[in-house]
């Protein structure tokens, strides 16, 4: 992939490489095959990951301390529950506390770099402490960096701006955002942007010819990165085959570069 100046740094996402959870069980765990996913995607240069206690309920965060090494970024969600015979969402500050400190035990790590409030529904945006979240994570030094991780960006985050603090990350899916919708963008730009999900749930590459995903998966990033400017792209390959297809790019780190909205990148062209 040729470099783009300000290009997005690449984080692996890890929501099937260790068994697919439908909501009762895990289909098609194997913990050999979660860990030679992981093997080969740090062999490939791949340096960041993005997780959460839901994927294959707490066996990727497994995977991932069992085979990643010290210096490896790490991103992963909170406010899930696994311990429950059915996985409950609590946004409560106690409940994002203690899905964070299982999912530390599960990637055997004292700290991660960012943790991310997962999904909340737009009607529960306004009630979560997201201050409160970020100042337990900053004294217990259990995440770096805080982010929240929305469903409808043009609901969700007029609820968040100003109560997240400014230089935090917000995770979209590339399918929510709008080139066109300003007032979103506007409120992005306090915000570490992340996109996810390039190619809605990987239907977009389903028709494209093996010898040219890797340069489909090249266009989409520019595209994204063009349309709107993002720190970091979470790609998300299912397997080893899959994440061959894909460049590792540059590496995330939690030191805040420049950050552009969308706005600016077109008033500069």
């Amino acid at each position: 992939m040729a470099m783009i100046e300000g290009q997005p740094a690449i984080v692996v996402g890890t929501m099937r490489c260790s068994g697919s959870f439908n909501g009762l069980m895990v289909l098609g765990r194997d913990a050999d095959e979660g860990g030679e996913f992981i093997q080969r995607a740090i062999a490939k240069g791949f340096a960041a990951f993005d997780t959460s206690p839901i994927y294959g309920r707490g066996a990727a965060e497994e995977d991932l301390g069992n085979h990643l090494p010290d210096d490896a970024v790490v991103w992963t969600k909170a406010g899930v529950d696994i311990t429950t015979p059915l996985p409950t969402l609590d946004y409560s500050l106690e409940g994002l506390a203690t899905s964070l400190r299982g999912s530390l035990k599960r990637l055997r790590r004292e700290r991660v770099d960012v943790a991310f409030v997962h999904n909340p529904e737009p009607a529960r945006v306004s009630d979560i402490d997201l201050a409160g979240f970020a100042r337990h994570c900053a004294e217990t030094g259990h995440a770096d960096l805080v982010g929240v991780s929305v469903l409808l960006p043009e609901v969700s985050l007029p609820q968040i701006a100003g109560r997240l603090p400014a230089g935090s990350l917000v995770m979209c899916e590339a399918d929510q955002l709008d080139p066109e919708d300003t007032a979103t963008l506007r409120l992005l730009r306090d915000y570490r942007l992340v996109v996810r999900s390039l190619f809605s749930g990987g239907s977009r590459l389903h028709t494209v010819a093996s010898g040219l995903k890797t340069e489909s998966i090249s266009t989409r990033i520019a595209e994204i990165h063009e349309m709107y400017a993002p720190e970091a792209v979470v790609i998300g390959p299912r397997n080893i085959e899959q994440l061959d297809d894909y460049p590792a790019g540059p590496v995330w780190t939690t030191a805040a570069g420049k950050r552009h909205s969308a706005e600016e990148t077109h008033a500069g062209a």
